[in-house]
């Protein structure tokens, strides 16, 4: 039977059940009630599956999902105690953590970690008629995209790599459920977005046009962080999670059809169809590899040109290795499908 979940200071309850049946009526292990901030797009379908799925219960994680729109929502989320867990991209994690969030990564979410780049669920979309072909084609035209978000980022950068100054762009802020009503009215000539935000511009908007999708411009990837706290004081609660989301992950990659159709339920207004494209751009990878600690530094480095950021930030200030790295070796099964980091 599944427990009423309790927060008590944003810290994670711990209720211990009875195991019926036990042989000489030893205890289960300790169920933890916790909550977590994910956001409402593809990026999150792991932990979709995982509670839909009973896989976080199975490692006695009581697990409770609080869906938002954007990372900075997520981070509010857990200053205010709603939630332990939040995911976070590195385009905009490190920002919280210059402005005082005490948080860090403990396990990926997204994005294939066997290289310093990984942008695929991001894309930029036009409609027929604006005369947008390619990433040049943006000067002098409207594009919406999440302000301060992956989508912001990856446009930005998109445009340096083309040789456009970014005030050559006007730049207007769309929030990702907004993007295809923004899109379809004319409000914007393109909007830079991730999944599956990208895909339901071009199933619902006419003549929708793919602009761009991905290209190794930013390395796009979220990983799931907790307070520093947290991970001082309920290391066994953590690590529990850790392996918990990383079971998830491989449910979700080797049943894609079976994770979009859970993805359905979670997020507003997508569709079966949609999902099940929007899930083949996406890299879910429980690993924190090399090339994500590069890739962290490099998106600082962008952060600090975009005067996002005031000043470099080391990866360590906002990523722990040991709970993934344990996982790794303890459960090695849990990560036998994916590619071999080079």
């Amino acid at each position: 039977m599944r427990m009423a979940r309790a927060f008590v200071g944003g810290a994670a309850c711990v209720v211990s059940l009875a195991l019926a049946a036990a042989p000489g009526g030893a205890a289960q292990e300790p169920v933890y009630q916790v909550a977590a901030a994910v956001g409402n797009n593809m990026n999150h379908v792991p932990s979709f599956v995982g509670v839909e799925k009973g896989i976080f219960l199975k490692h006695g994680v009581d697990l409770k999902l609080k869906v938002l729109g954007t990372g900075q929502e997520m981070t509010k989320a857990v200053q205010a105690g709603e939630a332990q867990f939040l995911g976070a991209a590195y385009s905009n994690f490190p920002l919280g953590v210059d402005r005082g969030f005490k948080g860090k990564g403990v396990v990926g979410l997204m994005g294939d970690r066997t290289g310093k780049y990984s942008d695929e669920p991001v894309a930029i979309v036009t409609r027929k008629g604006t005369g947008i072909a390619k990433i040049q084609d943006l000067v002098g035209k409207k594009v919406g995209t999440p302000i301060g978000g992956t989508g912001h980022e990856y446009l930005g950068v998109a445009l340096k790599r083309a040789g456009i100054p970014a005030d050559r762009v006007a730049v207007l802020n769309v929030p990702p459920g907004n993007s295809v009503s923004a899109l379809a009215g004319g409000q914007v000539d393109a909007v830079s977005v991730w999944e599956p935000y990208g895909a339901l511009m071009l199933e619902k908007v006419s003549e929708a046009v793919l602009v761009q999708r991905g290209g190794g411009f930013i390395g796009y990837f979220i990983d799931m962080s907790t307070l520093v706290d947290v991970v001082e004081k309920q290391p066994d609660m953590v690590y529990r999670y850790v392996v918990a989301l990383a079971e998830a992950s491989q449910y979700t990659r080797q049943h894609p059809d079976e994770a979009a159709e859970i993805a359905t339920r979670w997020i507003p207004g997508l569709e079966a169809g949609v999902a099940r494209k929007a899930i083949r751009n996406m890299r879910y990878d429980p690993r924190i590899t090399k090339y994500t600690l590069e890739s962290w530094d490099e998106n600082v480095r962008v952060l600090v040109e975009q005067k996002k950021l005031r000043q470099a930030m080391p990866w360590s200030q906002g990523i722990e290795l040991k709970f993934i790295e344990r996982a790794q070796r303890e459960y090695p099964q849990l990560f036998s499908d994916l590619r071999p980091v080079p």
